[in-house]
C-alpha cells in the first residue's frame, strides 16, 4: 500500500499533464514560424530547417495535448458547450498544424503554406481563448 501511495504521487495525473503539454504547441508555431520568417528574409536553409523541426515537435506536442485534454476533463464541472467548443477548437489546430508543418518542409513559401500559417495562428488564438475561459 505504502508504494503504490508512493508511486500515485510521482505519477503526473491526466488532469495536470494537460496544462502543462497544451503550452508547448502554441509556443513552438510562433517559434516555427518566426523562424521560418526569418528564413524567407535571410534566404537561410539551416533557419528553414529549424522552423520546420519546430512545427514537427509542436505537432507532436498538440496531438499528445489533445488526447490528454479529452481524458482530463470532468464534464460535470462544467459546461458541454465550453469543453466541446474548446475540443473542437483544438481539433481544428491540430488539423491546420498538420498540414502547416507538411508544407514547412515540402512548399514553405507557397500561397497555400501561408494560408495554413495564417489559418492556424487564427485557430491557436481561438483554441487558447476558450481554454483560457475553461480554467478561468
Amino acid at each position: 500500500a505504502l508504494a503504490n501511495s508512493l508511486l500515485g504521487h510521482l505519477m503526473i495525473s491526466s488532469v495536470t499533464f494537460h496544462p502543462f503539454i497544451s503550452h508547448f504547441s502554441p509556443a513552438l508555431f510562433v517559434a516555427g514560424l518566426a523562424l521560418l520568417f526569418l528564413a524567407h528574409k535571410k534566404n537561410d536553409e539551416k533557419l528553414k530547417a529549424a522552423g520546420a523541426f519546430n512545427l514537427s515537435l509542436g505537432l507532436l506536442a498538440a496531438v499528445v495535448a489533445d488526447f490528454s485534454g479529452m481524458v482530463s476533463v470532468d464534464i460535470n464541472l462544467l459546461t458541454i458547450v465550453a469543453v466541446e467548443g474548446h475540443q473542437g477548437y483544438s481539433f481544428l489546430f491540430t488539423i491546420l498544424y498538420g498540414f502547416s508543418t507538411g508544407y514547412a518542409y515540402t512548399n514553405t513559401f507557397s500561397r497555400t503554406a501561408l494560408g495554413y500559417y495564417t489559418a492556424g495562428l487564427l485557430a491557436m488564438g481561438v483554441c487558447l481563448f476558450s481554454g483560457y475561459q475553461l480554467v478561468y
